[in-house]
């Protein structure tokens, strides 16, 4: 009689430590779901492979397990089609999911690199531009500034020829002066010597 009522004791405690806990269908399985705890009840449906399900409670001696299913349905089915861990359908429906999301993040990092590439390409295009006309310009100055070097160079050299012939000019005109001047001086005294004898004639006639 102790023995019957620890069996029952302990088969209380695994239903409530396994009741309302999340089970999964096996793969691969077409289990049908019983209005009671053996496959001598009618069948109320059936339970697709890889279905996760709620498990609510054992029948020990059976080993069928009480479920409600995804749609709300409560029955039994054989313990041996329920497992603890995920299964195979439910794994491969969420890394299908995941796979997609990670596709989409890969599609918008893509998107993102290459608008980065189309940007920065357009940047260098455009100081590629800046540059040649920054290039122009630098020709254009350099030679404006040879120009006006040359020119520089040609007034400088006028100025210096004009220079030369005006002192060339006053020392000419110097000469001529002093030639002039050294001329009058020599000329002058002979002037009244003439005179002096001119007038001594007549005065000795």
């Amino acid at each position: 009689m102790k023995l019957k009522l620890l069996m029952a004791l302990l088969c209380s405690l695994t239903w409530l430590n396994t009741a309302h806990a999340a089970r999964y269908i096996s793969d691969d399985v077409y289990a049908y779901l019983h209005a009671g705890p053996s496959n001598k009840f009618r069948i109320l449906g059936s339970i697709k492979a890889g279905e996760t399900v709620t498990e609510l409670a054992r029948d020990p001696q059976t080993k069928y397990v009480h479920i409600r299913d995804a749609e709300g349905r409560t029955g039994w089915v054989e313990g041996e089609f329920v497992q603890n861990t995920e299964s195979f359908r439910s794994k491969a429906a969420k890394l299908a999911d995941s796979l997609k999301t990670t596709k989409e993040q890969l599609s918008s990092v893509d998107e993102r690199h290459e608008q980065d590439i189309v940007d920065k390409t357009n940047r260098l295009q455009l100081q590629d531009q800046a540059l040649a006309e920054q290039q122009i310009e630098l020709d254009q100055l350099r030679a404006q500034h040879d120009k006006l070097e040359s020119e520089n160079l040609r007034l400088t050299s006028l100025m210096d020829d004009k220079e030369h012939r005006i002192r060339l000019d006053w020392l000419i005109n110097g000469g001529i002066v002093a030639g002039i001047g050294a001329l009058v001086g020599f000329l002058l005294p002979l002037i009244p010597l003439r005179r002096r004898r001119r007038n001594q004639g007549r005065w000795m006639n």
